[in-house]
């Protein structure tokens, strides 16, 4: 019986794979197959298409015997990644190495594909499954809908990613980064036109910058009750630009839902003299929240306060809109 479920389940996550062979077939730059190493080239500039409805065209349903995906420099992918299996994908430089989505802002929203979360499965980056995928070196470049995403149990490590979204406008979905508990992300930017690092499991962000422009939300709880209990661990964060979603916007947002999590960074730059720093949607919403080592600059503390937040700022319980570092810690 062990063996029949195995064999169930082998068939339903491969077959909707498309060969490597296929794959070649509908990308009109060049690659290279090492079978050895299970890795997989884009070799020169290209798109992928498979000629399916809608905005799937671009998706490749990666087979598992590729194991790592590497994108060289001064080359840009047109299209998406889906995993259900461990799997690495790395550029050789990370700000010419790109997987490119669209330059259509709000494509998803306007042909009314990203109603009741239609939007995840296009994602740049995709995994889904208990996997672990690891995405290196790279610049994800205005994607058809999110940047990074991990869901039914994906881990995500991401190290020295660019996220970017130049379009403009309110209604991208470029979504930044979402994963399963022991998620990663180190020495990454981020520039997205929707919420960045989404906290619905335990994760840890070391090093990293996110700009706020149209729309961002640099850290998100939630937009439903789920991922009670869940904490994400900031260290060495800066918070940049000055714009973002809401009146006012804000930094730390929990938009639907009850839960309670917790967000302690350590070492924060912020200064965006238009936002609030925390802004919590619905009664239910409790957050616990420690920062050290800060300096904050913001227009107020809260924005949307309908939850209740306790908070311990550079040792301060004191909800206001500045923080200082103590000259000790300069």
């Amino acid at each position: 019986m062990r063996t029949l479920i195995a064999l169930v389940v082998l068939v339903s996550t491969t077959a909707s794979a498309q060969s490597i062979g296929e794959l070649r077939q509908h990308y009109n730059g060049k690659t290279e197959w090492e079978s050895a190493s299970g890795t997989f080239t884009f070799a020169s500039t290209g798109k992928i298409d498979f000629k399916r409805d809608k905005e799937r065209s671009g998706i490749w349903e990666v087979p598992p015997e590729v194991r790592n995906i590497f994108i060289n420099a001064d080359v840009r992918v047109t299209g998406q990644f889906t995993f259900r299996h461990d799997c690495s994908i790395e550029g050789a430089d990370q700000k010419t190495s790109v997987i490119f989505g669209t330059k259509t802002p709000g494509l998803l929203h306007d042909k009314g594909l990203d109603q009741g979360g239609g939007c995840m499965p296009y994602s740049a980056v995709y995994g889904i499954g208990r996997i672990t995928l690891h995405v290196n070196n790279l610049t994800v470049l205005n994607p058809i809908g999110f940047m990074l995403t991990g869901k039914r149990g994906a881990v995500m490590h991401l190290d020295g990613v660019h996220g970017i979204d130049d379009r403009g406008g309110w209604h991208n979905h470029s979504d930044g980064v979402a994963g399963a508990n022991g998620s990663t992300v180190r020495n990454c930017y981020f520039e997205a036109g929707d919420d960045v690092i989404k906290v619905y499991n335990d994760m840890l962000i070391e090093n990293t910058t996110i700009k706020m422009v149209q729309n961002t939300v640099p850290i998100q709880l939630g937009w439903g009750s789920y991922g009670d209990g869940a904490k994400g661990v900031f260290r060495n964060l800066k918070i940049i630009g000055d714009k973002g979603r809401g009146q006012p916007p804000a930094v730390i947002v929990g938009r639907s839902g009850k839960y309670r999590k917790k967000i302690e960074i350590h070492g924060l730059e912020l200064e965006n003299k238009n936002a609030a720093l925390v802004s919590l949607y619905e009664k239910g919403m409790q957050l616990d929240l420690e920062i050290n080592d800060a300096d904050i600059r913001v227009k107020q503390f809260w924005g949307e306060n309908k939850g209740s937040c306790r908070s311990s700022i550079n040792g301060s319980t004191e909800q206001t809109n500045q923080y200082r570092k103590s000259r000790s810690t300069r």
